[in-house]
């Protein structure tokens, strides 16, 4: 379901010549109004919504099934694998959302899935394994410890995921940085947990330092004025060494699992990781 065209109008056709006796599915992501979210961002592309489009007939859909991102994904996977259809990530929704249905359905029913995106736009996202690892959506399967080894190998006594909002203040930031013993801190749109798109940047202690030591920046600032980009992210599922590579770069890495951020590793927390083994 998109702007809810294509299903209210084939939709209504359908239950008109078939007396009712056809019952319409939609599948939506999670996060979109049309399941009940409240318009959150997801990864899956050209699906849902964040209002209600006028072009939607509420009326049509006997059901809404909310499917998540890293079902979708997976689905569209075995979809080319086992049964040679390249097909988009909605369609890996799609087929999803009609599984759930078939498992409880009657057995003289008959369910029909319409797939209606090709796969060639996602060769380099969905039906990429680097992609994929990257969001935290696939395991590295080796006997290396992972990212997500070295991030709960943290010291407990702290929220997994430290952040700031772009509505807070520089104060509030050197506050969280002082009680939690941070340096970075995610800028996030909303409360954990959160999605990738609700990451708006991020604040170093280092860059916080020299905007105050030059009257750049002041106590009363808001975040969203002297953020800097997003942390550069890995997957929870990927090895170590993954981590080790990107944080030559950076002093900190947003962990993601299941195309979700569930904490920040740094060089220290890895330097502690290696040397507990």
């Amino acid at each position: 379901m998109g702007t809810g065209g294509t299903i209210s109008g084939a939709g209504r056709y359908l239950k008109e010549v078939s007396g009712g006796a056809v019952r319409v599915i939609g599948a939506d992501p999670e996060g979109s109004v049309y399941s009940g979210g409240t318009g959150r961002p997801y990864l899956v592309e050209g699906v849902g919504e964040d209002f209600w489009p006028e072009t939607y007939d509420r009326s049509i859909c006997d059901e809404i099934v909310e499917v998540s991102d890293k079902a979708s994904f997976e689905l569209t996977r075995r979809l080319a694998r086992e049964e040679g259809l390249l097909v988009g990530g909605s369609c890996g929704m799609a087929a999803q959302a009609a599984l759930e249905v078939a498992r409880r359905a009657r057995p003289d029913d008959v369910v029909v899935v319409l797939l209606p995106d090709g796969g060639r736009g996602y060769l380099s996202k969905i039906f990429n394994d680097e992609w994929m690892a990257r969001y935290g959506f696939l395991d590295s399967g080796g006997a290396e410890p992972t990212v997500l080894d070295a991030l709960t190998g943290k010291p407990g006594g702290m929220p997994s995921l430290v952040h700031v909002h772009p509505t807070e203040t520089v104060r509030d930031a050197i506050d969280y940085m002082r009680e939690y013993g941070v340096s970075q801190l995610p800028v996030l749109k909303a409360e954990p947990p959160v999605v990738t798109g609700e990451v708006a940047g991020s604040i170093a202690e280092r860059d916080l330092l020299d905007a105050l030591f030059t009257g750049q920046a002041h106590l009363h600032d808001t975040i969203e004025r002297h953020m800097g980009p997003a942390l550069p992210m890995v997957g929870g599922g990927q090895p170590v060494s993954e981590a080790v590579r990107l944080l030559e770069k950076a002093d900190a890495a947003l962990v993601l699992v299941d195309g979700k951020p569930q904490g920040v590793l740094t060089r220290q927390d890895l330097l502690a990781h290696l040397g507990a083994r």
